[in-house]
């Protein structure tokens, strides 16, 4: 009876382990299902059966004991239950909704594209998820600010702390971080924690909102460093048709500029991008045109539209700008993109480009160089981090563009008389070029599919980078546990 009794008694051990490994990898899918049906925003988890590479999501509170964020405490992420503004929100505005929610829609792609694995012994990549420390981040800001409350907690020290932990692991070690996949996507992040999520003495894959972000800026490197993505947008949910809807607005903007023209005698107050843009809606103003609605107007702004009026004035549309502000990167290209307005950029210096090697931008938006720059300072002994000389070159453009694909002006006044002088079909050319191309800059699936094209661009990527370093024998064949500390995800 005891042999018996033994094998009665493995047999159950690994009923009872095979069920709990199944109820693992279901811990993502349902949680998720249970945001969409509470929410309307997010979908079901769509999992394809097979990938080309094997990626581990590493979650710092699991897998390394890291604090946890509970999202229903307003102490973390205040803006849930009560209408504060925050991305011009006029409604409670939900985690997953907030423009620098990266990390989390990075997971779910990964989870959809069916290259995530549950055991790291088994990962090509690693992919750090820090999106409970930036949506901290996020909260503590506004309380700290907005309202008052003050307290000892620092989110930034534990990104901080979970990455230098994560460089003594074997697989960082081995790879100099190659193996590893970050995401400081925040262009305003402290340089502290920059460094920490992409220390420029390793080599970890980096997912980003501009090229300010990366350790080697220059065009010809983006590429091995990473990938530039957009940032995220909840809109346009139910498509668009360039070509049908109704455009009687030549040119739309709204966004945050400098309150004068110039920078001060004593030395430039505000950045390039924010001089630019107020420069541009001076010149646009002063045409008198009536078919344009180019205004300044950050979104917490006092009168400011609404989320949802800006995006509708979008869609009624043909050409919206693209201006950088305090930094090169924003999400007016993408809400324009999605809203079937063609973005013209203007510059120097220039607006991100995201995904250039998988968009056709110059195919879907208008390019404008003026000669005439006066809103970045020519004098170095006055100048500040944000407004030198130095940004014409530094905020450069992360395409190269054609001969003919760059429109060039003398003055911002040329600027209208260049759009109105746009022939019908090269205006219908760009326009059919945005249809084609919008929905790459999407995190959820376009209408009438079922995965994320900007998702499924992203894992692609990475499964192309583990490839390339299995052919130079970084990725092992088998790659082997982790030895120092048993993760629970093990």
């Amino acid at each position: 009876m005891r042999p018996i009794l033994q094998i009665l008694l493995v047999v159950a051990g690994l009923v009872l382990f095979t069920l709990a490994n199944l109820t693992n990898q279901r811990i993502w899918p349902n949680r998720l299902v249970s945001v969409s049906l509470e929410s309307g925003i997010l979908s079901s988890s769509q999992v394809v059966e097979s990938a080309s590479c094997s990626i581990y999501v590493l979650d710092p509170a699991r897998d390394l004991g890291m604090p946890a964020c509970d999202y229903s405490d307003t102490a973390i992420w205040p803006h849930a239950l009560k209408k504060t503004g925050l991305g011009g929100s006029t409604v409670p505005l939900q985690h997953w909704e907030y423009q620098y929610s990266t990390h989390l829609w990075l997971e779910e792609a990964i989870t959809n594209s069916g290259a995530r694995t549950d055991r790291l012994s088994r990962a090509d990549l690693i992919f750090v998820n820090m999106h409970c420390y930036e949506i901290w981040r996020a909260g503590k800001w506004w309380q700290t600010h907005k309202e008052g409350v003050k307290n000892g907690v620092d989110p930034e020290l534990y990104r901080v702390q979970a990455m230098e932990y994560l460089r003594s692991w074997p697989q960082w070690r081995q790879s100099n971080g190659s193996r590893f996949v970050v995401a400081p996507f925040n262009p305003a992040l402290p340089k502290k924690t920059l460094d920490a999520q992409r220390p420029c003495s390793s080599s970890p894959f980096v997912i980003t909102s501009e090229h300010s972000m990366m350790c080697e800026q220059k065009l010809e490197a983006h590429a091995r460093q990473g990938l530039i993505v957009p940032y995220v947008t909840d809109t346009h949910q139910e498509g668009f048709d360039p070509l049908a809807a109704t455009r009687d607005t030549l040119l739309f903007y709204r966004g945050g500029c400098s309150p004068s023209s110039s920078s001060a005698p004593s030395g430039p107050r505000y950045s390039s991008g924010k001089l630019l843009r107020r420069a541009v809606v001076d010149a646009v103003q002063a045409s008198n045109a009536t078919d344009v609605d180019v205004r300044c107007g950050c979104d917490i702004c006092p009168g400011a539209l609404s989320h949802s009026q800006v995006l509708a004035r979008m869609r009624s549309s043909r050409y919206c700008l693209m201006l950088p502000g305090d930094k090169a990167s924003s999400r007016r290209g993408t809400e324009a993109a999605l809203s079937g307005c063609i973005p013209v950029i203007v510059g120097p210096p220039w607006h991100t480009l995201v995904l250039a090697d998988d968009i056709d931008h110059a195919a879907s938006s208008v390019f404008i160089s003026v000669r005439h720059v006066t809103w970045v300072v020519a004098n170095a002994s006055l100048a500040r981090f944000d407004n030198r000389p130095g940004v014409l070159t530094d905020w450069y453009l992360d395409t190269e563009l054609r001969p003919g694909e760059m429109l060039h002006v003398d003055t911002l006044a040329e600027v209208l008389g260049v759009l109105r002088g746009m022939p019908p079909e090269v205006l219908a050319a760009k326009q059919a070029a945005l249809a084609r191309e919008a929905y790459k800059q999407y995190w959820l699936p376009a209408p009438g599919e079922d995965k994320s094209q900007l998702g499924e661009i992203v894992v692609k990527r990475l499964c192309e980078h583990a490839q390339a370093l299995k052919n130079r024998g970084i990725i092992p064949p088998h790659p082997t546990p982790l030895q120092r500390r048993k993760l629970l995800a093990e």
